[in-house]
């Protein structure tokens, strides 16, 4: 057996582990990309967090990041002679600033890179993330997911040297988290625990570091979202562990269709994940039982039915849909069907046809 992990060169979980931030950066100006609900603690704790240096906010980043804003924030990094990127916030925010840490020195357009034209150089300045949210892991990933508005493209941006020197998850910064964010958010941890289980390129080690993250997830998200301090370190740390875990194994069908669903219809990453779960789960299990009786087992199930019915009643006590309250055009279908084939779909354990795939946006769809 061979596999490797590439993570952060440092890992911080606790609470208040944030106000180490300071200590661990570079010296220098620093360029914080952040959401908009993050922004008002982030000022407001701006000297704890950075000392006396210069600081700089990029906030209202949204939610599918376009090209063109990593552009505009990498033409800021440069005027402000960063010599660190701080992502904090949710995924989007912290993929947007990995994006622009990986091509702060570069000399043309994040679309280049975007679509393989070009390489980027090694990172030259340092990049660090604080997760406000326990869903995407983003904070230990080598990846930034990026979308181009003119094609309605979504997809990774990859460069050499893209995950965080320095990934500090405090969970004090989640725990106030609308219920809605919270239970989106840990939807999509729960699909990505169980897509990495499930991998085609999962090993031994993904597969248990995925089965403890699902776990928890199955046990404390409800009690999370309702702000219990246990629940949220809880789902915090499972958050952080599918990060690991798929960042090695890769994911499945979920999050193939999740991303150009989302582009087209306008859909929350995390609801699109938690409505495609349960009926991905049944057909790959249709096709490949022997790997989610596995699955079910590692979570301490009798059989892979009763495994099923509880990732359903979660999202119904999330408040999650069975189904899309939208129905599909033939074209939306196909753009989705078309633009699924991405790394996550290769590694689901099923191979799916087009027609297949479009049969499952049709279960979940009204």
């Amino acid at each position: 057996m061979q596999f490797e992990f590439s993570l952060p060169a440092t890992i911080r979980f606790g609470r208040k582990v944030r106000f180490e931030l300071n200590a661990l950066l570079p010296s220098g100006a620093v360029l914080v990309l952040t959401g908009n609900h993050a922004l008002e603690f982030l000022q407001r704790e701006k000297s704890a967090l950075f000392g006396a240096r210069p600081v700089e906010f990029l906030a209202g980043i949204p939610p599918e990041v376009p090209i063109d804003f990593v552009d505009a924030a990498r033409q800021k990094a440069r005027e402000l002679g960063a010599c660190a990127i701080v992502g904090v916030g949710g995924g989007s925010a912290i993929d947007a600033a990995k994006a622009v840490a990986a091509l702060a020195d570069e000399n043309f357009p994040t679309a280049d890179y975007f679509y393989l034209k070009r390489m980027a150089s090694p990172r030259r300045v340092t990049f660090a993330a604080l997760p406000t949210t326990a869903g995407t892991g983003a904070e230990v990933t080598a990846n930034a997911v990026l979308h181009d508005a003119a094609t309605q493209i979504k997809q990774s941006l990859r460069t050499p040297d893209m995950a965080a020197q320095i990934a500090l998850i405090d969970p004090e910064l989640a725990e106030d988290a609308p219920f809605g964010v919270m239970a989106a958010s840990g939807m999509d941890a729960l699909t990505q625990a169980i897509e990495s289980f499930t991998s085609l390129r999962a090993n031994d080690l993904t597969r248990q570091i995925a089965a403890a993250a699902a776990k928890d997830l199955l046990t404390h998200l409800v009690a999370a979202c309702r702000h219990e301090r246990v629940a949220v370190d809880a789902v915090c740390r499972a958050s952080m562990l599918t990060g690991i875990a798929f960042s090695t194994s890769g994911l499945g069908a979920v999050h193939g269709l999740a991303h150009p669903l989302g582009c087209v219809k306008s859909v929350s990453h995390g609801v699109a994940c938690a409505v495609l779960l349960g009926a991905v789960l049944k057909n790959n299990a249709s096709r490949v039982p022997e790997i989610y009786r596995a699955l079910s087992a590692a979570l301490g199930y009798a059989d892979a039915g009763s495994f099923f019915a509880d990732v359903a009643t979660l999202r119904e006590k999330l408040g999650i849909a069975a189904k899309f309250d939208f129905a599909l055009t033939v074209s939306e279908r196909d753009f989705i069907v078309s633009h699924s084939r991405s790394g996550s779909m290769k590694c689901n354990p099923v191979a799916y046809s087009d027609g297949e795939l479009g049969a499952i946006l049709d279960q979940v769809c009204r």
